[in-house]
């Protein structure tokens, strides 16, 4: 089966890449649909995934607004250009609505409620929502697909990720040192735009922040935008595609970037994430898997990492880690059978529960 995936992010590259190899093998071929954001093509490229764009990222909500227009129109014609059968999205509309053009099957796979403008353009045109079980989100039962589980077991589950230790060495770190790694997100995907749900609203804020947490261990940060003057020292400078190596060895993670808090719990690290919103799956790993918390102030962000940054003990919270595993599903593995099984989907007996698929091979 010809099949497309649309990447508009570079935590998509991540999410799909695995996915892309299985479904490789399997004999389906696949095109890649991207559009620029960030280091979202240097991660295909890092990852030799080869890929046509289709769209660019956009800042402001009425700019977004017009160029899903100017978008689909590009995805619908390097769809046809590829003879596409099936398509694959993190909900985004460029591909809900070029499926309905084409009369083809098209599979969102979302874990954000607040995504309230994406989900309005995408869920109506697709024909299947897949979601983790503890989606808080409306979505119609007879599109939706839950699966127990988090995005970031596709690319952070042991089946398909080990860590390096070299790159302790890579960025000037002894075996064993205490750090932490500082996210601040660039705030302009559509659910961000409101500043109102941001607690880091300024340089002075995001500038406090990490001062404040180096008093303490040292700090690397990574930002989607321009860091504050000042903090030039703390910026990570390493491949995008060893972040998750680095991450993994981490003693703590701060920011008001939701998708690396709920990386470094699957990963067994702490994390607080700095918001006034709250997201289905930070929650769940908060609630039952004790790995981290949502926070709205930084003075309570910064009490809390002295707690967990003096007590931190590995084995402690990897023994978390080992919780969520043994509790939850390989998502890459339930999006394999939900394609190689369509349209009847995959097996009812996993609809909705833990899938445990351990000693299978792909």
């Amino acid at each position: 089966m010809r099949i497309s995936i649309e990447v508009g992010h570079p935590a998509h590259v991540h999410y799909w890449r695995n996915l892309i190899r299985l479904l490789t093998s399997r004999g389906h071929e696949i095109a890649v649909f991207a559009r620029r954001k960030e280091i979202t093509l240097q991660l295909l490229n890092a990852y030799g995934i080869p890929f046509e764009i289709v769209g660019e990222s956009r800042p402001d909500l009425i700019s977004k607004g017009l160029g899903i227009f100017v978008d689909d129109i590009h995805v619908l014609r390097a769809a046809r250009r590829n003879r596409v059968e099936f398509m694959l999205s993190t909900g985004i509309p460029g591909s809900a609505h070029a499926s309905r053009v084409l009369g083809i099957p098209h599979v969102a796979l979302i874990d954000t409620e607040i995504a309230t403008l994406g989900r309005l353009l995408t869920e109506p045109f697709s024909d299947v929502i897949c979601t983790p079980a503890c989606f808080a989100g409306k979505i119609p039962s007879k599109k939706h697909i839950p699966f127990d589980g988090y995005l970031e077991l596709m690319y952070l589950h042991p089946k398909y990720f080990t860590p390096d230790p070299s790159v302790l060495a890579a960025v000037g770190l002894a075996t064993g040192e205490p750090f932490a790694i500082v996210r601040f997100s660039s705030g302009d995907s559509s659910h961000d735009l409101p500043t109102t749900r941001r607690v880091l609203k300024s340089d002075a804020e995001r500038s406090r922040l990490v001062t404040e947490l180096a008093k303490r261990l040292r700090v690397f940060v990574t930002s989607e935008s321009g860091l504050p003057e000042g903090l030039a020292n703390f910026r990570l400078s390493l491949p995008p595609e060893r972040f998750h190596d680095l991450l993994s060895f981490a003693s703590l993670y701060v920011g008001d970037g939701a998708t690396v808090a709920s990386e470094a719990g699957v990963l067994g690290v702490p994390w607080i994430y700095l918001s006034t919103s709250r997201r289905g799956y930070l929650d769940d790993q908060e609630k039952r898997f004790s790995l981290g918390t949502t926070i709205d102030s930084i003075d309570q962000a910064l009490s809390l990492a002295d707690a967990w940054s003096e007590g931190f003990r590995r084995g402690e919270w990897s023994r978390r880690r080992d919780r969520l595993l043994g509790d939850t599903c390989d998502v890459t593995r339930f999006m394999v059978d939900l394609v190689d099984n369509w349209p009847q989907g995959r097996p009812a007996s996993q609809w909705g529960r833990p899938v445990s698929l351990r000693g299978q091979t792909h």
